[in-house]
């Protein structure tokens, strides 16, 4: 146990403490999961034993890295295992072992570095190819009171993930583990869990934010739910997602969850149900569901774990500050600031990285949304260069190209806009993003009908959808006249981001033309508090109406509620 002394210095209680909490938090429940025991305590160490090669090398794996997540979370010093594993006969007696194979393990231990695994040359042999780990020969070692050498393997660092937030750069890596037919017999069930399988390893893998692990990686996990927690470290991802498929009386059932590989903590978990007899068209639907879902919850758990990069300071790599541009809610014009800082600074720290030139090009198309800018015109038209740039390093990421189609939508060039909303979706069907805001320009166009339909189907796929869909549906909602149902769509996302001001005109507006002059007053006076040089006039400039009486009747509930001509 390398540190154990430097802890012993700062308090012998504590040491021991800390060594018991070892022992009973990781140690012991790991051997436990492994078919294995805790024969005894060795003061800074511990004697295991398993019943195979393989259940010994699976533990020590996830023993190390459950033992660096612990020291990570405590300020120094910490404990790094040493860990050495041999296979032989060995000899019980009074609550011990003994034998040649207990003394070339302990031979092990002391050969390796902290926080390493030293395995013999027989037990690489009986593990290679059964778990996913590279080995470091490191020769003939002549081990006392053994009369032949052994040969001896250091398990290597690289293909075994590192526990912090998500790797240096807080990857959001995942596995699809085969869904298990729960009912099995039950006609439908088999080839559901399968599609359903591959269509969501598929899925995930469109969004560019994801590094997502090969179906035919994952696919060994098959019927080994006693094995998922060592998944993540097998598979090298630090989130699983797993799927059951039930028969029930007329439908089957589907459970999803979503765990942290290394903490085994749930994250998300969900059922959903589907008849008998549904088709194939319902169960794309539901596969789309579930992506979507998933998606949703990866990059929300990465913008939160972003935000231990700002606490930990720099230096922050290019794909750090991205991350920390993207943990940001761009709902006044100092958050808008702070993120175009953040993604400038990306990209003059790597001008390869197109995840830095959409951001910022995001910024724009934000302040543009919000009127923040001087000039709406020269705000766009800064936004082209920036995706055109990312465009050009990665042609496949539809984020890129769902933002060139709103630049567009801005413009009020619509066959282009319709052209990248295209090229989105085909490069990811799942984009739920492109699609509201291909129903926004809808309503540009003078379809709010058609509006609707895209907005709810992008609800319903992405259950957790950013907010200003609400504003798109009120907006839509405005258009159809519908104006009560537009101001109970529009209020969900006030109540939840109340500092920008385009959802707070739509309010005005369709109080306005119900003739509420008190609350349409109320929300004069927000969008004036938020944006004292607000005028109509400026703001139908923006409006990419192709139709006059639309922008006409937006225009008229302005002015009605009161907003400066």
């Amino acid at each position: 146990m390398a540190g154990f002394s430097a802890l012993v210095e700062t308090g012998e209680s504590e040491a021991v403490a800390a060594v018991r909490r070892l022992a009973d938090d990781i140690v012991v429940p790991v051997a436990h999961q492994y078919s294995g025991q805790l024969v005894k305590t060795l003061g800074d160490g511990f004697l295991l034993e398993f019943g195979t090669s393989v259940q010994a090398v699976k533990a020590a794996l996830l023993i190390a890295k459950r033992t660096a997540a612990s020291a990570a979370s405590r300020p120094p010093p910490h404990l790094h295992l040493r860990m050495g594993i041999h296979t032989g006969n060995v000899i019980a007696a009074g609550g011990d072992l003994f034998g040649s194979c207990v003394n070339i393990a302990a031979r092990l231990e002391s050969l390796a570095g902290p926080g390493e695994i030293c395995v013999s040359g027989t037990v690489q042999e009986q593990v290679r190819g059964r778990i996913n780990a590279a080995f470091d020969d490191l020769g003939l070692q002549v081990i006392r009171n053994i009369s032949d050498p052994v040969r001896i393997f250091r398990i290597a660092e690289n293909p075994m993930p590192r526990f912090e937030a998500e790797g240096p750069a807080y990857e959001v890596s995942i596995a699809v583990l085969p869904f298990l037919n729960k009912s099995p017999g039950a006609p439908g069930a088999d080839s559901l869990a399968e599609t359903l399988t591959e269509d969501v390893t598929i899925g995930l893998s469109r969004f560019r934010d994801l590094r997502v692990i090969s179906r035919t990686s994952a696919f060994r996990f098959a019927s080994s739910a006693s094995e998922t927690s060592l998944a993540a470290v097998e598979l090298g991802v630090r989130y699983l997602a797993e799927g059951t498929v039930r028969q029930r009386p007329g439908k089957l059932r589907v459970a999803v969850s979503l765990a942290d590989g290394y903490s085994g903590t749930t994250l998300f978990s969900e059922q959903y149900h589907l008849d008998d007899e549904a088709g194939f068209s319902r169960q794309d639907a539901l596969a789309r569901q579930i992506t979507q879902t998933l998606a949703g919850q990866l990059q929300a758990t990465a913008k939160r774990m972003s935000a231990e990069v700002l606490a930990n300071g720099g230096p922050w790599t290019s794909r750090e500050l991205v991350l920390q541009a993207k943990a940001l809610t761009l709902d006044t014009r100092d958050a808008l600031h702070r993120c175009r800082q953040l993604y400038q600074t990306a990209c003059v720290s790597d001008q390869g990285n197109p995840s830095a030139y959409s951001g910022l090009a995001l910024t724009y198309l934000v302040e543009w949304m919000s009127g923040w800018g001087l000039s709406p015109e020269d705000t766009l038209d800064q936004a082209f260069p920036c995706l055109r740039r990312a465009a050009r390093i990665d042609p496949l990421d539809s984020a890129v190209q769902r933002r060139l189609a709103i630049m567009h939508l801005f413009k009020g060039d619509f066959p282009m806009a319709e052209d990248h909303f295209q090229r989105a979706l085909a490069l990811n069907p799942n984009d739920t993003e492109a699609m509201a805001f291909r129903g926004l320009s809808y309503v540009y166009r003078g379809q709010p009908e058609k509006a609707l339909a895209e907005l709810d189907q992008a609800s319903v796929r992405n259950p957790f959808h950013p907010t200003y869909f609400h504003w798109f549906r009120g907006l839509a909602l405005y258009m159809c006249r519908e104006y009560l149902p537009a101001i109970s769509e529009v209020n969900k996302a006030v109540g939840l981001f109340p500092g920008f001001p385009a959802p707070h005109c739509h309010l005005a507006a369709c109080y306005a033309q119900l003739g509420d002059r008190a609350a349409a007053a109320r929300q004069c006076g927000r969008i004036l508090g938020l944006e004292p040089e607000f005028s109509v006039a400026r703001i139908s400039k923006t409006l990419p109406f192709v139709r006059a009486a639309d922008l006409e009747h937006y225009c008229d509930g302005l002015l009605r509620a009161g907003l400066p001509d």
